[in-house]
């Protein structure tokens, strides 16, 4: 007997085309598209030890956890080592004198009846009857052997029509037939959203087969479920061998009955989807396809072409598997049966089926997304920040229309674009790295923590309000919207799109309503870079551990991996790294080496926090720059500038012992003005400052935040930042500032009226200043706006301008002065160009020597 071949058998088909079984698109075989459930992966491992014992050979855990769902007696279950196991059994412990099957069907009815020789009556499940079960055609043979015993095969769903059986119409043919055994095979019924199963309904005359390894996307799991009377159960289990279902499958079954979630969610995407695809085959005019009620379809063919060269021609053009119908019994030779798949691959079939009968491709309805790729990490702070910058850099250099995105940024380092949008300080400067202006569809989410409890919430550039974590939470869809938007509409200016996760790809707790990580990478149908820090030490755990978090769908987005932060010598990573990439099949794709004195802008404050970026150089013959960090600071970046002279140390003090008497004391930005002033009071530093502008010594330099503490008060009307309403300043410029509902948000362009040397920067903040008593205006704009003011000594001075001492003559001037009051020389000349672009190219050269740079552009489809 020639059987039909089974599909999904990629092996042998990938060397047909001369390919990797995982570039062919299987539309062959009927597998649930959305993957196998996500507690799979963590649930077998919790389960590998229990292979070093014997499975029970009775499945009992398994079969009371059936009792208990379905309240089915043991005695009338049987395991098998799948469906398939378990029918080939049936005609040997059921003594029929002849068997009828409706056909077409699943080959393995007819695989199982021959095997045991009985005589075989085919009834027609007819074309022009949308292939249903003529009951009374059934009904007709039965009667006409009334005298001897039929074993009856049908499908519930029938494979390869998809249509489910007449529920009640069979159970009245088994009762008035009950010498009759009747075998429903429901193995894809937990696909179908018409037709209930018979398991509760089973009559005493009726054997039942299951399988959830399809609905489970898991068919190499092998297991399937007989459920029948107590002897026919006892009979087939006497013919198969003991432990034929490993004790991992039986497991995995046992936890599926219980996720009804994952089924449901299952049938209504496939159901969806499903309608869809037929509609879309419906509108060729040389297709057919028939309704269905699982995940499959079977399609005519209504041209001339033959099957088996139109079947081979889809594998090696266009490398998808279909379903060959031509050795069906009761189908004609123009038949084929495809899988219901993801809306993405469903539209390749039809594309694919478009081009060979038009010659032409359809217009894809799912829009192709521009080349990405995205660099996730096993961890906060492993320097994804930086190495989005450095691609861009390098394809820029390269020729290539590059743009940065990262969906959401948590961060008090941000930076303004010219139209007076706010956005993270780390994206603006991958945009510098892209050599284009910063854009706030680079980041259309920028979350500025201003407590233990609470964020600012800016959309777009704009803020919307501070929520906590539960509210923002429940915003996050309508956020994703926004930031949905924001990627098509900068990707579709750009040839290349390198996007940034945040944090970790591993937080479990967060996937839910993750909008930055692998929902974004799904989104761009982007190609994700996994980095890990092996500065900080325990990288191959990360990795592996990160891995292990990721659902199927997740770690199919995974390219590769990348090292960051190396010391060493590399050949004493090969055994690592050939471990991670046998336990992952993923390659790593390179290892970068740890870079000094980068001198580029850190995204947050992580690394500034951790110590790592504290200065502990001798003093010598250098200017004693202090930094008074803050428990919100916001925008330190502002001394980047003067960590870069040559003449000057900069040292981050948080006690008020640490203070001593520098020459330049910096106030900086805060999220919380109220809150950090309160903790320079609580720390004894307020008075240290108040005490430093008595000494003639030292300059106090006020900024954004900062400049409102120098001031005799700031009140909060409107509790922007907290309850308290109002509280005193250092006192040390008579200037008040009232905390406003509406935040300024500008770039700055202003002149320094001492030092008669332009400054540009930006304004982020709500406060809005004045004087109150005998001050000297520093800053003012083009417009003659005050946008700075000293004491009259000049010592003690503040600005809302952040990015103030980026300016080079500007800075010199500056220093110069406080050299000249400590009776130093000035250094007059510029002694170093802040200009990131030098360090951006310095990265990128670092990068590019270290990274499979050329793999990573093929994947971009780049030459």
């Amino acid at each position: 007997m020639n059987l039909p071949e089974h599909g999904g058998n990629l092996i042998e088909l990938s060397k047909r085309v001369g390919c990797n079984p995982k570039e062919i698109l299987d539309f062959s075989a009927n597998i649930n598209p959305l993957g196998f459930p996500e507690w799979l992966r963590p649930f077998l491992h919790s389960k590998i030890e229990d292979l070093i014992s014997y499975p029970d050979p009775n499945y009992t855990s398994l079969k009371n956890k059936i009792h208990s769902k379905y309240k089915i007696c043991s005695d009338q279950i049987v395991i098998g080592n799948g469906a398939s196991e378990l029918i080939l059994q049936i005609p040997f412990v059921v003594k029929a004198d002849y068997t009828l099957i409706a056909v077409p069907c699943y080959s393995g009815y007819k695989e199982a009846v021959s095997l045991r020789k009985i005589p075989c009556v085919e009834v027609i499940l007819k074309e022009e009857k949308q292939f249903r079960l003529d009951i009374d055609e059934v009904r007709d043979v039965l009667k006409s052997k009334i005298n001897q015993k039929a074993l009856i095969f049908l499908g519930h769903p029938n494979n390869p029509t998809g249509v489910t059986l007449d529920k009640i119409e069979i159970l009245k043919l088994a009762q008035e037939f009950q010498n009759s055994i009747f075998v429903i095979d429901e193995s894809f019924i937990h696909f179908c959203t018409k037709g209930s199963s018979f398991l509760k309904d089973r009559t005493e005359n009726m054997i039942l087969i299951q399988s959830m390894t399809k609905i489970l996307a898991l068919p190499g799991l092998r297991i399937g479920i007989c459920y029948a009377s107590s002897s026919i159960c006892s009979n087939i289990s006497k013919r198969l061998p003991t432990w034929n279902v490993n004790s991992l499958a039986a497991s995995v079954y046992e936890k599926a009955i219980d996720d009804e979630n994952y089924i449901k969610n299952s049938k209504q995407n496939i159901q969806i989807w499903k309608e869809k695809l037929i509609y879309d085959l419906s509108n060729l005019e040389f297709l057919n396809p028939f309704p269905s009620n699982t995940n499959f379809i079977l399609i005519k063919i209504l041209s001339n072409i033959n099957i088996s060269n139109l079947v081979q021609e889809l594998l090696t053009k266009y490398k998808i598997a279909v379903r060959n119908c031509e050795n069906f019994s009761g189908l004609s030779k123009n038949f084929i049966r495809i899988a219901v798949r993801i809306p993405e691959e469903n539209e390749k079939i039809i594309d694919a089926f478009s081009n060979i009968f038009y010659g032409t491709r359809q217009k894809l309805k799912f829009q192709k997304k521009t080349p990405s790729i995205m660099f996730q990490g096993t961890a906060s702070n492993v320097g994804k920040s930086i190495l989005t910058a450095a691609l861009c850099r390098i394809l820029a250099q390269d020729g290539i229309k590059v743009a940065p995105f990262k969906s959401q940024n948590m961060a008090l380092n941000s930076f303004v674009t010219l139209n007076g949008e706010e956005i993270g300080r780390a994206q603006a400067l991958q945009a510098q790295a892209a050599k284009i202006l910063p854009d706030v569809r680079m980041n259309p989410i920028l979350l500025k923590p201003s407590s233990e409890k609470k964020s600012q919430v800016i959309i777009n550039g704009k803020v919307i309000n501070s929520m906590n974590f539960k509210d923002y939470d429940r915003y996050k869809s309508i956020a994703f919207e926004e930031v949905k938007k924001s990627y098509d509409s900068l990707s579709s200016e750009y040839n290349v799109i390198i996007i940034e996760g945040a944090g970790s790809a591993s937080e479990v707790n967060l996937k839910k309503s993750d909008i930055v990580n692998m929902r974004m990478a799904e989104y761009a149908k982007a190609d994700v870079l996994l980095v890990g820090n092996i500065d900080h030490g325990g990288l191959f755990g990360s990795i592996l551990g990160t891995m292990e978090t990721l659902t199927e769908w997740e770690r199919k987005f995974i390219f590769g991996f990348v090292i960051n932060r190396f010391r060493g010598i590399k050949e004493l990573l090969k055994t690592g790294i050939s471990y991670i990439e046998e336990y992952t099949n993923k390659p790593v794709l390179g290892i970068i080496p740890y870079i000094k004195n980068l001198e580029l802008p850190e995204e947050d404050s992580l690394e500034f926090k951790s110590r790592a970026l504290y200065d502990t150089s001798i003093l010598g013959d250098k200017l004693d720059v202090v930094l008074i960090d803050i428990p919100r600071i916001s925008n330190h970046t502002d001394i980047d500038a003067l960590k870069a002279e040559p003449d000057v140390r900069v040292r981050i003090v948080r006690t008020a012992e640490d203070l001593g008497e520098p020459d330049i004391l910096i106030l900086p930005g805060s999220k919380n003005v109220i809150s950090d002033l309160n903790h320079l009071y609580d720390v004894g530093l307020a008075d240290k400052i108040f005490a430093l502008s008595r000494n003639q010594k030292t300059d106090i330099v006020g900024i954004c935040g900062g400049y409102q503490m120098l001031g005799k008060n700031i009140f909060d009307p409107y509790c922007i930042e907290s309850n308290q309403g109002h509280i005193q300043g250092i006192s040390l410029l008579p200037i008040e500032t009232i905390l406003e509902k509406i935040k300024s948000i500008k770039r700055v362009f202003a002149t320094h009226i001492p030092t008669k040397t332009e400054v540009e920067g930006y304004e982020i903040h709500h406060g809005k200043t004045k004087s109150v008593g005998n001050t000297h205006v520093i800053l003012l704009n083009e417009k003659s706006e005050e946008l700075g003011h000293s004491d009259s000594t000049g010592r003690i001075w503040g600005t809302y301008i952040h990015g103030i001492f980026d300016k080079d003559q500007f800075r010199r001037k500056y220093l110069d002065q406080i050299r000249i009051r400590k009776g130093k020389a000035p250094l007059v000349d510029v002694q170093v160009s802040y200009n990131l672009e030098k360090s951006l190219d310095k990265l990128a050269k670092h990068v590019r020597r270290s990274l499979n740079i050329n793999l990573i552009y093929r994947k971009l489809g780049l030459s």
